[in-house]
């Protein structure tokens, strides 16, 4: 297709329009498709952290729910074991084959093995599935923000990268209304409402993740490599063909150089801190709702849901009574659960429902819906945090943009893991964590490729992102063995002592902001030229 050729990589910095009037069609097409390349992305995770539980449910019939939650953590770090592992290979590829080709490729690789986690039998296959599946996610971050960090012109960059990021939230929205809404619009379009041996299941919600596989086939033949890259590569050829040894990519590269590899330490760090704080607590809110609101079964449902309709202590009273053993049980566990004052431990009601009980009550029997509810409300507030950071970013510079999100972030994790009681508190706070935890996250797109020069530049974002999820697939396995370790020893519930224990993360993004350097107002780097401090 023709487009209008990239700007030069010497554009001046400065102009004075809003980012979006600087940019020309194929600008446009450029950020298109990175956007949706990482919003099909983050849908992959999102329909992954909302259905883990479920699928961790069939995998193991009759395990204990602290049983369920440690081999779901054992899931998620190989998971992020992978995203890392594509991050480190395809940051080195990215910077040797063109950014436009491997992003291509990771899109497919994420896309095909997100369908073949649908097929998976065990805990351990799906395991592998979701590695594999991490290496084209992890890929396509590094390749992604490179190409679009390059493209831009020099003073739309920071926007159009926060906004890149921003838009990560829209593919999480996506994954949680997928989970929540999605299979009740199947069956109704399928016209099977009302069939028993109707399914619409986790499974399911990984078939639609195959999908994205028709936009690598967009950014494989729409796409030209930014002028930058091609004319690094040209003068890597050069100096070769002259006896230098100068190399496209390379891990080994970025720490040869004294600069890249304080800029790399500094920019692991800082992405420990946040994908810690993310992977081991933020994604682990479904998992929250679980330990105060216990599971009702379906042939239960209607009958819990009668008594709390029921507006006479007398008629509430009988209906109780009519319970099964195993009905009253889940009955008394609701109650307690959210603690409703009208009703003791086993169950039995004292005075009539209150409107604040009964509201409540009916958040928690539909978990489902409240879990996919409060996924989407994360999100917004998400989209909300990231796309400020990039004005936050610009104003105020970098360093001390990533110091207000940390410090934040770790203030929402407190504010959750002791004011949460009850399902309504879902809906105001679910958006203010979701704002705070991925705040720093706007900056990652930002920052990560502005501390290298374009012949290193995927490989060190790669590195910068990826590395810090060696050390991050650790925290999920983390908080499930401290769950475990503390449970009956708190009275608080251990899940959110352990959360409130990891939370203490963000101090090491803190503290790697000290040597840190600050690039706000300046070019991409290249290596004839260095930063301000």
């Amino acid at each position: 297709m023709s487009q209008e050729a990239p700007p030069s990589a010497h554009a001046p910095i400065y102009d004075g329009r809003p980012w979006w009037k600087q940019l020309n069609r194929y600008h446009w097409y450029v950020f298109a498709l990175c956007s949706m390349g990482w919003l099909f992305d983050t849908m992959d995770q999102k329909i992954f952290t909302a259905s883990r539980a479920y699928a961790m449910k069939e995998f193991m019939p009759g395990a204990s729910g602290d049983d369920m939650r440690t081999y779901g953590g054992l899931v998620t770090g190989i998971f992020i074991l992978g995203w890392a592992s594509g991050g480190l290979i395809f940051g080195v590829i990215g910077d040797k084959w063109g950014r436009a080709k491997t992003m291509a490729l990771t899109i497919f690789v994420y896309a095909f093995f997100t369908g073949f986690s649908a097929f998976a039998q065990n805990w351990w296959q799906f395991g592998i599935f979701r590695f594999l599946t991490g290496l084209g996610v992890g890929g396509e971050f590094a390749a992604g923000a490179a190409l679009l960090a390059e493209v831009m012109p020099n003073s739309a960059r920071t926007k159009a990268l926060g906004m890149l990021q921003a838009l990560s939230a829209v593919g999480n929205v996506m994954g949680a209304w997928l989970f929540g809404y999605g299979a009740g619009l199947y069956l109704y379009f399928a016209g099977k409402i009302g069939h028993g041996d109707a399914k619409f299941g986790w499974r399911q919600l990984y078939l639609v993740g195959v999908a994205p596989a028709l936009l690598a086939v967009l950014v494989r033949f729409g796409m030209k490599e930014p002028e930058r890259w091609t004319k690094a590569k040209s003068d890597a050829e050069k100096a070769r063909a002259q006896g230098q040894e100068v190399k496209m990519g390379g891990i080994r590269e970025v720490f040869a150089h004294p600069r890249w590899r304080r800029n790399a330490i500094c920019g692991m760090c800082i992405a420990i801190a946040g994908v810690i704080g993310l992977w081991s607590i933020g994604f682990y809110m479904p998992e929250l709702i679980g330990s105060m609101i216990p599971d009702v079964d379906d042939a239960t449902t209607p009958k819990i849901a009668a008594i709390i309709d029921e507006p006479e202590l007398k008629s509430q009273t009988a209906l109780v009574e009519k319970l099964s053993a195993g009905e009253k049980q889940q009955w008394s566990a609701l109650a307690a659960g959210i603690q409703t004052p009208e009703a003791d431990k086993n169950g039995a009601l004292s005075a009539a429902l209150s409107e604040s009980s009964r509201h409540e009550l009916k958040l928690a029997l539909n978990k489902k819906k409240l879990i996919s509810d409060g996924e989407i409300l994360y999100q917004f507030g998400a989209f909300a945090g990231m796309f400020i950071f990039a004005y936050a970013a610009t104003r105020f510079g970098r360093r001390k943009a990533f110091l207000f999100a940390f410090i934040l972030a770790w203030a929402s994790v407190v504010y959750v893991m002791t004011q949460f009681h009850k399902p309504s508190n879902i809906y105001y706070m679910w958006p203010i964590q979701g704002f705070c935890m991925l705040l720093p996250f706007g900056g990652y797109a930002i920052y990560f490729p502005e501390l290298f020069p374009t012949r290193l530049r995927t490989t060190g974002t790669g590195l910068c992102y990826n590395v810090g999820r060696y050390v991050s697939a650790t925290g999920p396995i983390l908080l499930t063995l401290l769950g475990s370790a503390l449970a009956g020893k708190t009275e608080m519930h251990q899940f959110r002592v352990a959360a409130l224990i990891v939370s203490s993360c963000y101090l090491i993004g803190m503290a790697a902001l000290i040597w840190a350097p600050e690039t706000a107002g300046q070019p991409l780097p290249e290596e004839e030229r260095g930063f301000a401090h």
